[in-house]
């Protein structure tokens, strides 16, 4: 088993991307378990990517919050050409496996409840001026243990005061029309979209535009087309919920941000009617 700076045991793989790999690990001085995210070795010689490796690494420095997921250190070994970042582990399901194995469809309370504490992460993340960009069921981790969300992966979040150039980087299906137009100024609201769509599919088990048939599709059906009312839910609900979620969720995504919620306050408040 592979050491890293004689410290970290690197375990079993947790989960795989383009620009890393997250793997289990154990701190042996302390002998609690760690979620250990290195960066793809063929994209440390790249400034772009190493930058927002390490940025990524600055912004968990400032997100100190039960909701977000916590950074333990950050390690760059230069002769080996590769990056870690040290994190929490959280013991659990993200909730795309979650919603794939446990509940398929959720009910309307139980998708609610979970993003009304996702919306207060992002509520702190926004007032230190982070906005994560990558909101979607794969990157909200629900633990075990404790029975609440934590929100993952701000590898391709931005800081407010910075201007954002025209990469488009994210997921698809769950990006706001601006984004995926790939702005220069995209903000809150972003994360505000990306949240509506993340209800939605947490209570239809699917995407609103998961029949697109291409990428070009999907764009044009995520800047023009109004993300469709839920018209029934996997669960018995009472009368007034489908429509009370379907008006939550179609301002939540609206084309203009404008028009969207002002902040994950005000989106938060709306959420709580649905829970009682």
């Amino acid at each position: 088993m592979r050491k890293i700076n004689n410290q970290y045991l690197v375990g079993h793989n947790l989960n795989e991307g383009g620009t890393a790999t997250v793997y289990f690990g154990i701190n042996q001085y302390t002998g609690f378990p760690v979620a250990i995210k290195e960066l793809n070795p063929k994209l440390f010689a790249d400034p772009t990517m190493l930058g927002m490796f390490k940025g990524e690494a600055n912004r968990y420095l400032y997100l100190e919050h039960k909701n977000i997921v916590k950074l333990e250190d950050l390690i760059l070994l230069q002769g080996q050409e590769t990056g870690y970042l040290i994190m929490e582990y959280i013991e659990g399901d993200n909730l795309k496996d979650y919603l794939r194995n446990v509940t398929g469809a959720m009910p309307i309370e139980m998708a609610a409840a979970f993003m009304i504490e996702a919306l207060d992460a992002l509520s702190f993340a926004h007032r230190q001026g982070v906005v994560h960009l990558d909101i979607k069921p794969g990157n909200i981790m629900l633990c075990s243990r404790t029975n609440n969300i934590k929100l993952i992966d701000f590898g391709i979040s931005i800081e407010l005061s910075r201007q954002r150039d025209s990469t488009v980087m994210g997921t698809p299906y769950y990006m706001s029309p601006e984004q995926l137009a790939g702005q220069d100024f995209v903000d809150f609201r972003s994360d505000i979209y990306s949240v509506g769509i993340t209800l939605y599919e947490l209570i239809k088990g699917r995407t609103p535009f998961a029949y697109s048939q291409t990428k070009d599709e999907l764009k044009t059906n995520i800047q023009t087309v109004q993300v469709p009312s839920i018209l029934e839910a996997a669960y018995p609900v009472e009368n007034n919920l489908l429509p009370l979620v379907n008006k939550i969720i179609k301002k939540a995504t609206e084309k203009n941000p404008q028009d969207r919620y002002k902040d994950c306050d005000e989106f938060k408040k709306e959420l709580q009617q649905l829970i009682g």
